[in-house]
């Protein structure tokens, strides 16, 4: 009996409604009434409970009762018992209660809200949270701010064994701790912060901003002191420096004001107060950071560029701007996937730098295009404006711009004749003679300006361009402009470039040279580059007859499963397994890689460049050049896939040996067993090869714009592996599955096990991408015979934005 006394007691405590089910046996009832009753009605009259009385039966409640002058439910406090429709009498009951427990808050609560209000952020510190620090338009919102297209960057650390990993900055840096984060410029070090700010506040967090580039005294009571009063409402020092709650964020240490010793002097004093502090800092610093001994406790981490998974989602938050609660998943994924590519081409690994700036500017370069029908696949004027930005910050006047360009028209060059960034020796040749070719230019004003802003930069002691995409674009504009001149040299350096097209500084040039001219000399070059690779094999058709070796193997793989998969994990993945292979850093010297590897190489940067030619100018090239040029750089990648094919199936049975010999290292396998794993997995390797290669023709060359030429050159050729390429053109470009184009395919390689089965795979995937129709989805099951696993529950959870 005590116990359970004890345990209304203490949810009576804990209540903030109380309803009375009112009836005689209640009235009658000592302790409901006396004691229960007492202590509601106490809470009610001092407002931090709500007491409402439920007339359940018929009785005198009127007189004499503690509770008759509260506002009975149900209507005019009629007894439930004696309504002829009960269901309308607690329908009736339950209205009136929701509309007083919605305006009901216990005063308690709003003593709490009233307290925890008191200690917010200022209006000035708020509209500093929500500045993005570049003017951003968009044209379904009249403004766009810092927390409509913010996404957290992730940042490379080591882990407790000293791996290298990555990880979202937002999971790392909410834990209590001492974090020093590094990064370059413009790469989102103080935008982190802002977000980290916001954050706090919302999670009853109190975090303090200190730029440390304007602190120039070292005493942290006064510093912390006149920001408090800056930034937050209603604390003082006392009460922050108390507060268990709270996080000291510093920006930009690596340019305090203070010399060595008070530098130190402060971050002790800042470690001494605190226990949790997110420490900023060029990542220049990381070489001083190492002798600072108030950082020894620091968990270092480096803000890495915005890679595929980060890319993804900022398109998805500039897409979804202003109609968020409108967009469908199939429009949201579609536009996702064509401006993400889009961004892909410009926003390349080493070539533009992935900072979240660099990606808005382009996200807004592609949003002036769009409203001013600006081609959005002419990428060089997103390059182009890419650098007039930084000449608007550098305060150039206009009028000067043609001056700068040429200045770094020439200095590109002179670098690219050189090999290397140039000496101070060398820029100070470069300058005299330029002076004597062209008007006099300011050497020291032209470099301070171009180098403070980001365009060039000093590596040591040599000076060359900050980012290899200015570095390619003004070589390649010299090689566009000067290409039909006198000077010869020109020409030398094209065929020295298509020579080495596996490289990778020389295939970017080459695609930079194909944004500054329409000349017809680009096209025929690179044609024939293409033409001449692999020319001793010919095509790959992939013909049934050319892949018989792989009909057993074909028929004992398991058959395919349309798996339950959500969408928007599904893609993520997919974009976290791209980012893993960007991150690997091999660097491969190209001029130490075997001469096959070369060739190989030069055919997909060779398709590469091709197919940025379509894109680029398929608007203006006839359908004899386009065609011409498609079918280029597709026969290159099966001429190479033909090659493998000869070479893999000459040297099949010392590949099987090979692979034999480590087999033979399991002693639980029979000779048998060993022969049938060596034969299934060299026809594994060579499946995978056939289908990556399909895979790599199809999004080198593919086009949205030009899909009816990949559609002419399959009629032409009529081979299966031109089937498949102009359906995986389909697949990735127009980002749309029709039954009925896929029903043709299957028909054509209804007979060729294997690209029948590529088919399938490339039909999967696009499932797993994009949303797809269930009715659709048993189609396509029932036509490639394919199980389907779990889909309504997939395209329910699919519909999640992420």
């Amino acid at each position: 009996m005590l116990e359970w006394k004890n345990e209304i007691d203490e949810n009576l405590e804990n209540a903030d409604i109380v309803l009375l089910l009112i009836s005689s046996s209640f009235i009658a009832s000592e302790y409901c009434y006396d004691i229960e009753m007492k202590r509601a009605m106490e809470k009610h009259d001092s407002q931090n409970a709500l007491v409402v009385p439920i007339i359940i039966r018929d009785c005198d409640w009127t007189e004499g009762t503690v509770f008759s002058k509260l506002q009975a439910i149900p209507k005019d406090g009629v007894a439930i018992n004696t309504w002829e429709n009960r269901d309308s009498a607690w329908k009736d009951a339950t209205q009136k209660l929701k509309s007083a427990i919605t305006n009901f808050q216990p005063s308690s609560k709003i003593s709490e809200a009233i307290e925890k209000e008191l200690i917010s952020a200022t209006e000035r510190t708020l509209t500093w949270l929500d500045d993005t620090e570049i003017l951003l338009s968009h044209r379904k919102v009249n403004k766009v701010t810092l927390q409509d297209i913010y996404v957290s960057p992730d940042i490379r650390t080591e882990n407790e064994s000293g791996e290298i990993e990555y990880i979202d900055s937002k999971n790392i840096l909410k834990r209590k701790g001492y974090h020093l984060i590094s990064g370059e410029e413009q790469q989102g070090k103080t935008t982190l912060l802002k977000s980290i700010y916001l954050d706090s506040l919302q999670k009853e967090v109190i975090p303090l901003y200190i730029d440390a580039s304007k602190i120039s005294k070292s005493d942290l009571a006064y510093n912390i002191e006149k920001l408090i009063k800056l930034q937050l409402n209603n604390i003082t020092l006392d009460k922050f420096i108390n507060t268990d709650n709270k996080v000291i964020l510093i920006d930009n240490i690596d340019k305090i004001k203070l010399n060595e010793k008070y530098r130190d002097k402060f971050i002790s004093e800042v470690n001494n107060a605190f226990d949790y502090i997110i420490i900023t800092c060029h990542d220049s610093f990381e070489y001083v950071a190492c002798e600072i001994s108030a950082l020894d406790k620091y968990k270092n981490a480096k803000i890495v560029g915005l890679g595929n998974v980060k890319r993804e989602e900022i398109v998805k938050k500039w897409i979804s701007l202003g109609i968020e609660e409108n967009i469908n998943d199939e429009e949201l994924y579609t536009q996702c996937d064509e401006l993400k590519n889009q961004l892909d081409t410009v926003i390349k690994r080493n070539i533009v730098p992935g900072k979240p700036l660099y990606i808005l500017m382009v996200l807004q370069n592609f949003e002036a295009s769009a409203q001013l029908n600006i081609e959005l696949t002419s990428y060089g004027h997103c390059y182009q404006q890419l650098i007039y930005q930084a000449f608007d910050k550098a305060k150039i006047k206009k009028t000067d711009f043609p001056k700068y360009l040429n200045v770094l028209t020439e200095l590109s060059w002179n670098i690219f004749n050189h090999g290397n960034d140039l000496n101070s020796y060398e820029v100070n040749s470069f300058f005299a003679e330029y002076c004597e070719k062209f008007l006099t230019v300011e050497k020291n004003e032209v470099i301070e300006k171009l180098e403070k802003h980001s365009i060039l930069a000093h590596k040591g002691n040599r000076l060359g361009f900050k980012y290899p995409y200015i570095y390619y674009f003004f070589v390649a504009k010299k090689i566009a402009e000067d290409y039909n001149s006198d000077d010869h040299s020109i020409k030398g350096c094209v065929s020295m470039l298509l020579e080495n097209l596996h490289r990778e500084d020389f295939a970017n040039i080459l695609i930079f040279i194909t944004h500054h001219t329409k000349d017809s000399w680009v096209l025929s070059e690179i044609q024939g580059v293409l033409d001449n690779l692999f020319s001793e094999s010919k095509k790959a058709t992939l013909a049934n007859n050319t892949l018989e070796f792989m009909t057993d193997f074909m028929n004992s793989i398991p058959k395919l499963v349309l798996e339950q998969r959500e969408i928007v994990e599904e893609r993520r993945e997919h974009n976290k397994r791209l980012d893993a292979i960007e991150r690997l850093d091999e660097e491969v010297n190209d001029d130490e890689q075997p001469e096959i590897l070369w060739k190989i190489n030069k055919t997909f940067k060779g398709m590469e460049i091709a197919g940025q030619i379509i894109r680029n100018r398929h608007a203006i090239l006839t359908r004899d050049s386009l065609q011409s040029i498609a079918d280029s750089g597709i026969s290159s990648g099966l001429k190479f896939l033909d090659y493998f094919l000869t070479i893999s199936n000459t040297a099949k049975n010392e590949i099987i040996k090979l692979i034999s010999s480590h087999l033979a290292k399991n002693p639980d396998l029979s000779n048998i067993e060993i022969q049938e794993h060596a034969e299934s997995t060299y026809t594994h390797l060579t499946y995978g090869v056939i289908n990556a290669v399909i895979r790599k023709i199809s999004s080198s060359i593919g086009s949205k714009e030009a899909y009816e030429i990949y559609d002419k050159l399959e009629q032409v050729e009529g081979s299966p592996a031109y089937t498949l390429i102009r359906q995986a053109i389909e697949f990735k470009f127009n980002r749309t599955l029709s039954f009925d184009s896929v029903e043709k395919t299957a028909t054509i390689l209804k007979n060729n096990p294997v690209c029948s089965r590529i088919l399938k795979e490339l039909v999967i995937h696009q499932t797993y991408m994009f949303p797809v129709n269930y009715r659709v989805k048993q189609q396509l099951s029932e036509l490639l015979e394919i199980s389907v696993s779990g889909q309504r529950l997939m395209d329910r959870k699919s519909r999640a934005k992420g």
